[in-house]
């Protein structure tokens, strides 16, 4: 039906009338349902629908978007606070309170804006009957859309503050009770932070209800401030977790997290998504379950890290942090943080234990407890293995890593001991592991893919402690070389004490490395049983010439002798050539002539440096008893006869190095019974008293262990007097010298591994000493160093 410019215009009118946000007037106000309905109908005959639609769907977009950047997001970046009408103060508005009131406000007046515009909406829904979908549902959307459009670079920092402030309130119970915390004295709230008596608490809660309620009826919530509302349980379990955590490792809190995050967590996302002033659920029931799983999960994640922060402290004090280990290792399995475990762990063992600073000891300590931490947190192995290769490698580095092992094992009151004594299998070769887990294959498990598919990791991860710290070095052979040097050093400074303890040690290491390993150990123990027995017969015997009844009381100077198998024990330090006083060899030949006597055709070497000499110091009317060395024994002797030596002359009365003897004289320098009159001169001190702790520990007549009755306590003579397995390699190495040194003059240079291959070939198997290619490439640059070979081009030959 074709129509007139009149008819149109009429028409026209009539539209405008319906819709007057066509219209230029902004004060026009739409016409009632009664005229709308005759305006329907013309729009429907005429075909309009789509035309009045369009039309008026633009004009709302373009006047939504012009309020919003004109008044809306204008608003969030105003500088102007929101006055509290019920504070005659403003200066004592807490802080954040200021954008809670604006995000109220503007939201409230987004919610009066868009609810102006739902009568227009209702009206188009109205022009169509089902061909289009709901209109007012797609208005929501587009208002959604205009106000991302739009965003301001710091639109979240109101939102933060609403959110915050309304959080800090509805948790305000887990805080305590109220708190003085103004500068008048005046006591505030610890949730609104405004004083007691203008607490705003409730007002809040109601303002934060009816704010969530408004931006879900325009559908906005979720896009608005979701990511806030996020990043806020973020922060605030972030925050819960480090403060229940934090250096409290002896008690389970991941329970008391679950029930928090089920509780407090869960109550504020209700006030959020299902406020009670709602008829709409943005979230259903099996959706916010969804929503808190998620959470739960980051719960999880936060714990997590920040036990892995934490982990070394834990490590150093296992066992108290056991429940720790056991709550991390709960909530590794629900997260992917295993490689920032071993990452951060490797870093903190790195920074804080792998370096000069720190003894052996402590090392070897912390590495048990990692063992014993790190295999409850993964049962697996995979993380012990990865975690703890920089702690092997770097013991393997340090030179008294095998002594503090073997030390810690077989000294009473170690922690050590108690695993020897659990741990009573031998180790067993690598196949063992295997024919163990193939016995149990109804409970057999998969290794985890990140575990190493070696059979050294299988063994690796089987091994118990005592096994992983022979394990440092893979050879047994080592730390029983070791032990036989602690128990030779130990016997020699303890004599006859303590027997049936090393005994008892013995047959626990034999369980463990083998009876034949230990054979050497064995005879050792034998001929300390055997010297005491000889001693006793010795002195009871009528015929012998120690007999009290053969020899003057008053020069009676009793000597009581290790008797050793030389070709059992390790090898000695270097000796001193100590000369004795005349008296003390005299008693020490009457020995030797009473143990030949009784042996037949044996004799003794006897070893004069080493020992004990029990002696009296008489100081004017005082009498002190000491147990000291014979060096230091016969320091003081000598100062009975003339009360002045230079070092020269008693070095060579005494025939021991003067830096030796310059060592042993500091001794009685402490003790107050020497001075230096000179340089290099000394005199006695006739009013000098040794000091009171050394004294008692004397204890008139008994020899105690080296550094505790013993009164020498020095570094050096704490040192052992039998060489360390080290310098005893060092002397099976020079075996292969003289092969070295033919090869070379024959064939000029050599390369490492030709002259490895030669000296397996020919030395080895005629000396019955190993060389591994590490051991000789050390013994080969200790001779380029003390210049009796040259390396050049990767080949040796010798110096000339």
């Amino acid at each position: 039906m074709d129509l007139d410019s009149n008819q149109l215009d009429l028409y026209w009118k009539n539209i405008v009338a319906a819709f007057p946000i066509l219209s230029n007037d902004k004060d026009a106000v739409p016409c009632d349902d009664l005229e709308f309905q005759p305006i329907l109908e013309i729009i429907k005959a005429y075909k309009f629908s789509n035309f009045v639609y369009e039309m008026v769907s633009i004009r709302i977009r373009e006047d939504l978007k012009q309020k919003i950047i004109n008044e809306f997001w204008l608003y969030f970046l105003s500088d102007n606070l929101v006055e509290c009408t019920f504070l005659k103060d403003q200066e004592q508005m807490p802080e954040d309170y200021s954008g809670f009131e604006k995000f109220k406000t503007v939201i409230c007046e987004l919610y009066d804006t868009v609810q102006s515009y739902t009568e227009i909406v209702n009206r188009l829904q109205l022009l169509f009957d089902t061909s289009r979908t709901n209109l007012k549902k797609n208005f929501y959307v587009q208002t959604c859309a205009i106000l991302h459009s739009t965003l301001p670079d710091d639109y979240n920092a109101i939102i933060y503050q609403f959110y915050r402030v309304a959080l800090r309130v509805f948790t305000k119970d887990e805080i305590g009770e109220k708190k003085n915390t103004s500068r008048e004295g005046a006591f505030r709230c610890n949730g609104c932070a405004f004083e007691t008596l203008e607490c705003r608490c409730d007002y809040i809660l109601e303002s934060f209800n009816l704010t969530n309620w408004q931006l879900i009826e325009i559908g906005i919530l979720e896009p608005l401030a979701g990511d806030v509302i996020i990043d806020l349980i973020r922060q605030k379990i972030e925050t819960e977790v480090q403060d229940i955590t934090k250096e409290n490792f002896g008690e389970h809190q991941i329970s008391i997290l679950e029930k928090w995050i089920d509780t407090v967590v869960y109550d504020w996302m209700k006030h959020i998504y299902k406020p009670k002033c709602s008829t709409v659920e943005i979230l259903k029931e099996t959706s916010l379950e969804m929503f808190m799983r998620k959470l739960k999960h980051l719960l999880y994640e936060s714990y997590t890290k920040t036990r892995i922060e934490q982990l070394f402290n834990i490590i150093i004090e296992y066992p108290d942090s056991e429940p720790a280990v056991i709550d991390l290792s709960a909530t590794l399995q629900k997260t992917d943080l295993k490689s920032v475990l071993c990452e951060k762990l490797q870093s903190a063992l790195h920074n804080r234990l792998l370096h000069p600073a720190v003894n052996t000891i402590d090392i070897l300590t912390a590495y048990t407890s990692a063992i014993k931490v790190l295999r409850k947190i993964d049962p697996s192995g995979a993380l012990l293995q990865e975690v703890t290769q920089p702690i092997r490698v770097y013991l393997r580095s340090r030179e008294d890593t095998v002594r503090c092992v073997m030390t810690t094992l077989t000294e009473e009151g170690h922690y050590l001991t108690d695993e020897l004594v659990r741990s009573e299998n031998t180790l067993d070769d690598d196949d063992g592991y295997e024919e163990e887990n193939m016995t149990d294959w109804a409970n057999w498990m998969p290794d985890p893919v990140d575990a190493n598919p070696s059979q050294w990791s299988k063994r690796f991860r089987n091994s118990d402690i005592v096994s992983m710290l022979v394990d440092i070095y893979g050879t047994r052979e080592l730390f029983v070389n070791e032990y036989r040097t602690l128990l030779a050093d130990r016997l020699l400074t303890q004599f006859m004490e303590n027997i049936d303890k090393e005994i008892r040690y013995l047959e626990l290491l034999k369980l463990r490395f083998g009876e034949s390993l230990l054979h050497s150990c064995s005879v050792m123990l034998k001929d300390v049983y055997d010297s005491k027995r000889i001693n006793h017969h010795l002195y009871s015997d009528p015929s012998s010439n120690l007999s009290t009844s053969n020899i003057k009381i008053d020069q009676e100077f009793p000597v009581t002798a290790i008797i050793v198998s030389a070709q059992f024990w390790p090898t000695f330090k270097d000796d001193l050539n100590l000369e004795l006083p005349s008296v003390i060899q005299k008693h020490m030949d009457n020995y030797t002539k009473a143990f030949e006597a009784f042996k037949g055709n044996r004799t003794l070497n006897w070893k004069p440096h080493l020992g004990i000499i029990n002696i009296d110091i008489e100081i004017n009317d005082r009498k002190f008893n000491l147990s000291v060395s014979p060096i230091h024994a016969t320091i003081l002797w000598h100062f009975q006869d003339k009360e002045e030596w230079t070092i020269d002359e008693l070095s060579m009365k005494m025939r021991v190095p003067a830096t030796t003897l310059r060592r042993r004289i500091g001794f009685w320098q402490n003790q107050g019974l020497l001075r230096e009159k000179s340089f290099d001169t000394f005199i006695l001190v006739e009013d000098g008293i040794p000091t009171t702790s050394l004294s008692t520990k004397g204890n008139r007549g008994s020899i105690g262990a080296r550094g505790s009755e013993f009164a020498c306590c020095d570094d050096d003579e704490m040192e052992s007097a039998m060489a360390s397995a080290q310098d005893q390699r060092e002397e099976e190495l020079q075996v292969f010298w003289s092969y070295i040194v033919g090869m070379l003059t024959n064939l000029d240079s050599l390369p490492l591994d030709r002259i490895h291959q030669m000296l397996k070939m020919f030395a080895t198997q005629g000396t019955g000493v190993d060389c591994s290619l590490t051991q000789l490439r050390i013994f080969l640059d200790d001779k380029v160093k003390d210049h009796k070979l040259i390396f050049t081009g990767g080949r040796y030959k010798l110096a000339k």
